[in-house]
């Protein structure tokens, strides 16, 4: 009969094996724990100057030019298709198509890949009909990491906190401050915290090589952004020349007109949609978390441009004193537009710049199992779309020179 071990013995072991589990040669081989959606949010989007829902109330003017744009006077307003288009009966049939589809999805917990095909469906029909000017792409490849906004560095957020400006995320009596490798905004494009699965063996050696500390990596990270879809100017919406000179600027990053690593032919984004079925692993809090970083890249490149005319080279080729904000300059470079959605819930958001920070903010949201909520979100988007063909290409072009 074997002996049995003595429960001191047994202790010492357990202690061991979980010393031997914990110990840095076994850790370096594991993926570090991913911060939740909420600390993405809070921490990470924080840190580089993304703001979501923090605004009570949308600025006046770009408040007045949103609801131009979408042809109401007063939020209280039902938005409406717009006559110059004269789509009402294709906006109909499209807001029936949806309808059916979402009560057909919804009732089968269908994923993400289907909800996305609805939307893209109406997104696509409304852009066929505007004649190659408005371009969606699904490709869902990934946009450029240079558009991705900076973090903002210690000395900057311990400044704003002693001035009172900002809440102080780090002790303002502290005398050194680490050493942060300024490429951390581009470590992988990988988000970890709103993917499922572990990078790959390629995206673990640049990580590994580009970051110092795996914990600084997943605070100071963002994701780079790879919308499901996509809604922008086609490049046959330009002329030769312009089409030279934006594919100038492409190649000296000075306007990355294209949001693209890889060209697909779309310039100038709009407005994106992040879409998320009925699963535990989509949630609109993640869908708006990746909005975010998406809607800060397009003000990103309207800046540029804006930027570019403000110099005198396009706009303002003899002006000494340029406007310095989008609003004076255009109030059509201020603004762009995401979809957000996890299932038949469809969020509308408007994202701006306000004092070197990016904001996200929620115009409505519509269940399109629901006539009345589908006819709206269809109405909403043909409006959307119409400003890009019209006064936000017009902008671009002005700017262009």
């Amino acid at each position: 009969m074997p002996a049995h071990t003595p429960l001191s013995k047994l202790a010492i072991k357990r202690h061991s094996s979980r010393h031997h589990r914990n110990t840095p040669d076994t850790q370096s081989s594991t993926y570090t724990k991913t911060p939740s959606p909420q600390t993405y949010r809070s921490r990470n989007l924080k840190l580089a100057g993304i703001y979501i829902d923090k605004v009570a109330e949308l600025p006046p003017k770009i408040d007045k030019y949103i609801r131009h744009i979408l042809g109401i006077t007063s939020w209280e307003d039902r938005v409406t298709a717009s006559n110059q288009l004269q789509m009402q009966p294709r906006f109909n049939e499209l807001a029936e198509k949806l309808i059916a589809k979402s009560k057909e999805d919804a009732s089968r917990c269908m994923l993400e890949a289907e909800w996305q095909t609805n939307l893209n469906y109406v997104l696509r029909a409304i852009a066929d009909i505007l004649e190659g000017v408005v371009q969606t792409n699904t490709s869902e490849k990934i946009w450029n990491a240079d558009l991705k906004p900076r973090q903002a560095s210690l000395d900057t957020l311990r400044n704003k906190a002693q001035d009172g400006t900002q809440t102080p995320m780090f002790d303002p009596a502290q005398t050194s401050s680490p050493r942060i490798d300024p490429n951390l905004t581009r470590v992988t494009d990988s988000d970890y915290s709103e993917s499922t699965s572990p990078p790959s063996h390629a995206e673990s050696a640049v990580t590994t090589t580009s970051t110092p500390s795996t914990d600084v990596a997943s605070a100071f990270h963002i994701r780079t952004p790879k919308p499901d879809i996509t809604v922008g100017l086609a490049d046959e919406a330009f002329t030769p020349q312009q089409q030279l000179l934006l594919t100038y600027h492409q190649a000296k990053k000075s306007i990355l007109s294209e949001p693209h690593a890889a060209e697909m032919g779309i310039r100038f984004p709009f407005m994106i949609a992040e879409t998320k079925g009925w699963s535990e692993k989509g949630t609109l809090m993640s869908a708006q978390n990746q909005a975010a970083v998406g809607g800060a890249c397009m003000l990103k490149i309207l800046k540029d441009l804006t930027d570019y005319a403000a110099r005198g080279i396009g706009l303002h080729p003899k002006q000494e004193s340029p406007p310095t904000t989008p609003e004076e300059l255009f109030p059509t470079l201020a603004i762009c537009f995401s979809v957000v959605s996890e299932g038949p819930i469809h969020e509308l958001w408007v994202h701006f710049e306000r004092e070197d920070e990016f904001h996200m903010h929620n115009l409505n949201a519509w269940r399109t199992t629901k006539r009345s909520h589908a006819e709206e979100f269809v109405n909403c988007l043909g409006r959307i779309i119409e400003w890009g063909k019209g006064d936000f290409k017009q902008g671009i072009v002005q700017k262009l020179g």
